[in-house]
């Protein structure tokens, strides 16, 4: 994997010859560093000016899929006229309206009692902080001891054994997400908003920086440029990488010259 900008030479005819630029991007750990705790993070002054600068170009569009719930993620980001993505894909809004998948009121139920389940066995950790996201439920464990991983993993694996059917989980940075079992990840999403583009208009570059964006990074690499956040040495679909969310601003602040000349 190389680093995007010691490869530039080769990445930027690629953006000066393309008719149409699509920046689809992650949140947490890609715009925003990691913090505490996820309300905390909140979008770079920079970076949104540079969002609403790309925004307003005829030749670029602007995505942000995240894990967050729709709704949050908007706020957090705060730029209008974009394509927001919440939920890996269950929920997404652009300038032609939302789109949300919902749960019937009996899998609110089931994940209603999932979460009491688990708070009531992880209750003894510290640190440990629900997340509600309507379809989805995250369990934070960045702040609970390093040494507690382990039994979080298995409270969430003993409790979902109930609901082999219907309920799975994955994992993140310090994460653990309750999902219904449907066909949805970054991915298919991702897919879903090419497939409106004739290839041979679109340079697409998708930036993420955790497990849920490799879906992201394999469905691009036939058509566009996938870019890891974080540390180049390891094993990602991605082509090239970024060490930071700083140097992410540089990505976009390079772009909007590119596109803006």
């Amino acid at each position: 994997m190389k680093h995007l900008f010691e490869a530039w030479n080769e990445v930027e005819p690629r953006i000066r010859q393309a008719r149409l630029l699509f920046l689809l991007l992650d949140y947490d750990g890609t715009l925003t560093p990691i913090v505490a705790r996820p309300e905390q993070a909140a979008c770079p002054p920079g970076v949104k000016s540079l969002l609403e600068k790309l925004r307003d170009s005829p030749r670029a569009l602007v995505a942000i899929i995240s894990g967050r719930a729709l709704e949050d993620l908007k706020e957090k980001v705060g730029v209008s006229g974009i394509t927001y993505v919440g939920n890996h894909g269950l929920e997404m809004e652009n300038p032609a309206g939302v789109t949300r998948k919902t749960l019937s009121p009996p899998r609110q139920d089931e994940l209603r009692q999932i979460r009491e389940s688990l708070e009531a066995r992880l209750k003894p950790i510290r640190g440990i902080h629900f997340e509600d996201k309507g379809p989805i439920l995250t369990v934070h464990y960045r702040n609970a001891p390093r040494e507690s991983s382990f039994q979080v993993e298995e409270a969430v694996k003993d409790v979902l054994e109930g609901y082999p059917d219907r309920w799975q989980f994955s994992t993140g940075k310090k994460i653990f997400e309750i999902r219904p079992r449907m066909e949805f990840d970054k991915g298919k999403t991702l897919n879903e908003l090419l497939r409106r583009f004739p290839r041979t208009k679109l340079l697409p570059f998708y930036l993420g920086d955790d497990e849920s964006d490799e879906d992201a990074f394999r469905a691009i690499q036939d058509r566009g440029i996938p870019v890891l956040v974080g540390a180049g040495t390891v094993p990602s679909a991605a082509s090239y990488f970024l060490r930071d969310p700083s140097e992410v601003l540089e990505f976009l602040r390079r772009c909007e010259e590119i596109l803006r000349n």
